[in-house]
């Protein structure tokens, strides 16, 4: 992967650069369904030149992995790439340049609907309907993408540390940037470790238990 930036341990996102295979993998999505999502307009990476005939460069940001793992995570949930794309482009239509990371989603059964920055939501709903939603929070998409794209150290696993600069000198699992405490509320919810290894895909058994001794 070229264009990672690091400043002190920690992934400058700024400056983050993926290929679509890393792309795909970060997102759980197949290299058929980026290009085709790309190829579509759906989503288009920041990168894609053709340096020669048989060479085409193509390289996603933070914003652009941000945006696939949101569109990915409606599919997931029942709803079509088409409605994805009527969505986009209709968001498009009324001045949002990337829809899909600068407004909230929710979904209901397999409607989307979206809250825009003064606080109305739009989508299928009747005026005076109740929606029960489920929210699409970025928060853990943005987590993944640090988390898969880059390298731990071997040496770092089952370690607490502290890094200069890093997430304000708290205690992190060593060689990330996963707060324990983080770690540690989630043990104290009831969460098993199964499923904070799944919320922090870093992050191995020996660290969970290694944020439960280091709290």
């Amino acid at each position: 992967m070229g264009g990672e930036v690091e400043r002190d341990g920690a992934l400058d996102v700024r400056h983050l650069a993926v290929t679509r295979d890393s792309a795909a993998r970060i997102a759980r999505l197949s290299l058929r369904q980026v290009d085709y999502w790309a190829s579509t307009g759906v989503l288009e990476p920041t990168t894609d030149r053709r340096l020669s005939p048989g060479t085409r460069v193509r390289l996603y940001s933070f914003v652009d992995l941000l945006a696939l793992m949101a569109a990915a995570e409606m599919k997931a949930r029942g709803i079509s790439l088409q409605h994805i794309r009527a969505v986009v482009e209709h968001l498009r239509t009324r001045g949002y340049e990337r829809p899909l990371t600068e407004l909230v989603f929710a979904t209901v059964g397999r409607q989307i609907y979206f809250q825009h920055p003064d606080g109305s939501w739009e989508g299928d709903v009747r005026p005076d309907q109740i929606v029960m939603h489920q929210v699409l929070d970025l928060a853990p998409l943005r987590n993944r993408i640090e988390s898969e794209a880059t390298e731990r150290a071997a040496d770092t696993g089952g370690r607490v540390e502290r890094r200069r600069g890093a997430m304000g000198g708290k205690v992190l699992v060593a060689g990330t940037r996963v707060p324990v405490e983080t770690v540690v509320r989630y043990l104290e919810a009831g969460r098993s470790v199964e499923q904070i290894l799944a919320s922090f895909p870093s992050l191995t058994a020996a660290d969970v238990r290694a944020a439960r001794r280091g709290a």
